[in-house]
């Protein structure tokens, strides 16, 4: 795994904690794939921290599916304050398209995957990749930081409604406007710009109600934007890969073969959006 900064230069204090950690497919002779599509990762972690639960475990599971995947360590604790964040999304993704031929991946095929907090993130950019804040301090033209899809697990999504503030506290410190809370609420910035979304969320999570994954499906139907939603009848949040890797010491309260059937599934979803599938046929995903 290489490890790369994201900025080339410093756009905000302490810009240069931002970093790409790369899990790019080994190049061989007898795999005559083309450019692979990429999956951009942002773990969770309320933005105090970005979980490592999120992170390669995420990572290696698009890997087995025949994609190269980029974690995102973005801005968090008291770096955290907006559009510190979103800089980070969207510089990272720039640098990714800049740099394709380079990581034998498709520019086009570039999705975002957040979890929680890092859901937030990504859809986030998903939303404001168009913002003339980005392009004006990037220095790069809008449309190098638009994802091509989504993938969003137990988002973090309203800051308004959902019953979840706190990571919300984060990005703008402890006294936040109303117009702070409404900019930051993604689901208000859904637009027909907005790249093609697949969210999961499970009925049993007290930390990011299910309400926020509704609150996004909602915005995006009403925009004519693709989008799939799961939500699962049971677990608890942060379930990630809902494997015994990721289950904090073999938790069985984060094990959940059921739920983590959104792996597949999310596959299935971005080789629809990438390879014009029609959302009936069944894609076979090369590894």
């Amino acid at each position: 795994m290489e490890e790369i900064q994201i900025h080339s230069r410093n756009v905000y204090e302490n810009c240069e904690k931002a970093v790409l950690q790369c899990y790019v497919q080994t190049r061989s002779k007898k795999l005559t794939m083309p450019p692979r599509p990429a999956v951009v990762i942002f773990p969770g972690g309320g933005y105090d921290y970005t979980s490592d639960r999120e992170a390669e475990p995420v990572a290696n599971a698009y890997l087995a599916a025949g994609y190269s995947a980029f974690v995102v360590r973005y801005a968090v604790g008291v770096n955290a304050r907006h559009p510190h964040p979103l800089l980070d999304a969207a510089a990272a993704i720039a640098l990714l398209r800049a740099r394709a031929e380079e990581f034998y991946i498709d520019p086009q095929k570039i999705a975002v995957c957040g979890f929680s907090a890092g859901g937030h993130l990504a859809a986030h950019i998903g939303t404001q990749w168009h913002l003339p804040l980005l392009r004006d301090t990037l220095g790069c033209k809008s449309e190098d930081f638009r994802p091509n899809a989504m993938v969003l697990g137990y988002p973090v999504i309203s800051a308004t409604r959902g019953g979840h503030l706190y990571s919300f506290l984060n990005l703008t410190g402890p006294d936040p406007s109303h117009e702070q809370l409404h900019a930051l609420s993604v689901d208000e910035n859904v637009d027909e710009r907005t790249p093609p979304a697949f969210l999961w969320h499970t009925a049993d999570d007290t930390c990011v109600f299910a309400v926020h994954s509704l609150l996004m499906a909602g915005a995006l139907a009403r925009a004519g934007v693709k989008a799939e939603l799961h939500v699962f009848p049971k677990g608890n949040h942060s379930l990630s890969v809902c494997t015994r890797e990721t289950a904090g010491g073999g938790n069985p309260d984060r094990i959940y073969p059921y739920v983590g059937r959104w792996i597949p599934w999310s596959v299935e979803f971005l080789e629809n959006v990438f390879y014009g599938g029609d959302f009936h046929e069944t894609f076979t995903i090369d590894s």
